[in-house]
């Protein structure tokens, strides 16, 4: 019994301090079909309420030329803050090749990547796929 209320005791002192695990503050997943260059992504709200960096993985990646091979590399991902009345500037940016983009701890605002361009040029014709996009704030 004794064990027990120690073990308690403890947990309660951890909850009060607000030590615990470092989780997202939030996120959410989607996918991507068929995007063109300068698509951009849903837009969202970071509270900055935490220390994790914002984040951007991308699995099951093509961009498929006319004779259906897939031309992808990498999809150059721009990370954009919205600001109201202006233009929203870039803050960060990062060559996705189908794995997790890592934009670092942002300010609390509204954000919204976009998709800038395919293998480091401005491609047109080839259309972006991503069979999971998970977004982590």
């Amino acid at each position: 019994m004794r064990k027990i209320t120690t073990v308690a005791v403890g947990v309660v002192a951890i909850a009060g301090l607000g030590i615990g695990p470092a989780f997202a503050e939030e996120g959410w997943s989607s996918s991507i079909g068929g995007w063109l260059r300068g698509k951009e992504s849903r837009h969202w709200q970071d509270g900055n309420r935490d220390n994790v960096a914002t984040t951007v993985r991308f699995s099951g990646c093509s961009a498929k030329d006319s004779n259906g091979r897939n031309r992808f590399e990498y999809a150059g991902l721009q990370l954009k803050k919205e600001r109201s009345g202006l233009p929203d500037p870039v803050v960060a940016r990062d060559n996705n090749s189908c794995d997790t983009s890592n934009f670092g701890d942002r300010a609390a605002g509204g954000y919204y990547f976009n998709y800038a361009d395919l293998n480091g040029f401005d491609q047109t014709g080839y259309h972006l796929s991503v069979s999971s996009v998970a977004v982590k704030y």
